[in-house]
């Protein structure tokens, strides 16, 4: 994560920014994903392809090669879906392979999800957890943390008053110039 200005954050090159608190939950909800269905990989990427996470078997995989990738064919699905009249949020591509099965899908505007699992696990299962999983990466990205700024303005200005309400200070500010 990038420090700018005393605060910690993550810019994505899509725009999207990432605070450690949405960063924890985003890998967190990929630990769940890789858990649950048992995936052998969950990538997460911004829409740019630029890598965000990853959880499960990546030893002998280019993560950045496979963002790049994987950005580009969720693009390149999405705008099929439009030109045959059929796109909507949270597009899905499936690959189906021999020893394993591979997901893309839309998780929000800016991110884009990969899950490995082996063909083992039941497709019809796996594409619900997948969406479920996809739908809180996206409603994590999109929350608005409470803006560090405004905690640390709001701090300074107790600090500067100390115990004394403002309206206090205020009230006792005009008294002295009325008693003068």
């Amino acid at each position: 994560m990038a420090n700018h200005s005393n605060q910690d954050y993550h810019r994505l090159r899509s725009g999207l920014t990432l605070y450690p608190a949405q960063y924890a939950a985003l890998d967190q909800t990929l630990a769940d994903l890789t858990q649950k269905l048992p995936a052998q990989l969950v990538v997460l990427t911004d829409v740019s392809g630029q890598l965000v996470a990853a959880r499960g078997e990546q030893e002998r995989i280019n993560l950045v090669a496979l963002g790049s990738l994987i950005s580009g064919d969720l693009a390149a699905s999405q705008e099929i879906a439009r030109l045959m009249g059929e796109y909507q949020d949270h597009q899905m591509v499936l690959r189906e392979g021999r020893t394993a099965h591979t997901f893309i899908v839309e998780a929000g505007h800016h991110l884009a999800l990969l899950v490995r699992l082996s063909q083992e696990v039941p497709l019809g299962w796996a594409r619900m957890v997948i969406r479920q999983g996809a739908q809180q990466l996206a409603e994590i990205a999109a929350a608005q943390p409470a803006q560090p700024l405004e905690s640390e303005l709001a701090g300074s200005v107790e600090a500067l008053l100390g115990e004394e309400a403002l309206p206090n200070l205020f009230s006792e500010a005009l008294d002295d110039l009325w008693t003068e």
